[in-house]
């Protein structure tokens, strides 16, 4: 099997990784969407969750604050990243990136440390739970950006 290294991708390309074992075909993993992998660094950690053994740090912009403050959309290109901790080792990172200028564009997409797609996961499922707060830019943690820094 040929591995496709993310960074050869074009932006937006799909790819998915379909698994074909002795028995035949065994299953297919999540495919490359927009989502681009930020550099974490230059983004504001605005709440932590916490529950038992994972610990979530959640990041974003500066200008994505800002705007969520001022009850503006966040700009289109905007990060909302969830560090996943486990046990106190950084596991993944589940990365929501809005794609375009409609309510209801946002993709997610999970990458490991290094910053690789993580195939096993399905971010629909991410969007199809989110969605359920459309009204607060699709945050769980929407009230803790509005609170950051006051």
């Amino acid at each position: 099997m040929k591995v496709i290294p993310r960074t050869t991708l074009a932006r937006g390309a799909a790819l998915a990784l379909v698994l074909v074992g002795a028995g035949g075909l065994t299953g297919v993993l999540a495919a490359a969407n927009a989502v681009t992998f930020p550099v974490v660094d230059q983004l504001k950690h605005y709440a932590t969750v916490t529950r038992g053994v994972t610990l979530e740090h959640m990041l974003t912009s500066q200008e994505a604050l800002t705007a969520i403050q001022g009850g503006r959309p966040v700009p289109v290109g905007t990060h909302v990243v969830l560090v996943d901790y486990q046990s106190g080792k950084l596991y993944r990172y589940l990365v929501s990136q809005k794609v375009g200028s409609g309510e209801g564009d946002w993709q997610y997409q999970w990458f490991w440390p290094n910053g690789s797609v993580k195939p096993d996961e399905k971010p629909d499922q991410c969007y199809a739970c989110h969605r359920s707060r459309i009204d607060r830019q699709f945050m769980f943690t929407h009230t803790d950006a509005v609170r950051f820094g006051k």
